[in-house]
């Protein structure tokens, strides 16, 4: 015997959802977990991770039911609790410091010492460059740089990683 509500259209099981249909929510998981998954395990290698992310986004979906407007697609946002979610994971499981002993140090000074003329690199724009000789050069987290550039911290984030793919196309000849 199939769901009853397995025929409707996602923004309207979303609707009989919010209203306390359980059964509705039922079908937008059968529908879509299978997509969270893979969206989810395209970023992460850590199964375990996978999965917390995966169940903490439906009890997100959930909690914040309540919240969604359905002149927006439901996919749409899915997505962004999805996205949310693992920013969040990412925050959370942070690099942690390690102490480096000098047997682990770099011996040539060069390694150490010497910066990379970001002048030199044409391909950088000069928010680029800016953006780069702040976060790795100045150490300033992403906020300072938004503040600094007068830019969203998004921008800022963008700015960095588009800076990086051109230096590492430049000095290693990545492509990636």
């Amino acid at each position: 015997m199939g769901n009853p509500f397995s025929h409707l259209e996602d923004e309207k099981l979303m609707e009989l959802y919010k209203n306390g249909e359980n059964m509705a929510f039922e079908v937008i998981y059968l529908r879509h977990k299978d997509r969270v998954y893979s969206y989810l395990d395209k970023r992460l290698s850590d199964k375990n991770a996978i999965e917390d992310i995966f169940q903490s986004i439906f009890v997100k979906f959930h909690k914040s039911r309540h919240l969604y407007d359905n002149k927006h697609p439901l996919l749409k946002w899915l997505y962004v609790i999805c996205k949310s979610e693992l920013l969040d994971a990412y925050k959370k499981n942070k690099v942690k410091f390690v102490q480096l002993t000098d047997d682990k140090l770099p011996t040539d000074s060069t390694q150490t010492n010497d910066k990379i003329n970001l002048d030199d690199i044409e391909s950088l724009s000069l928010k680029e460059k800016k953006a780069l000789e702040l976060r790795y050069y100045l150490d300033e987290d992403f906020a300072q740089m938004a503040k600094t550039l007068k830019t969203s911290e998004a921008n800022s984030r963008k700015l960095v990683s588009r800076g990086i793919k051109k230096l590492k196309i430049k000095l290693l000849g990545e492509t990636k």
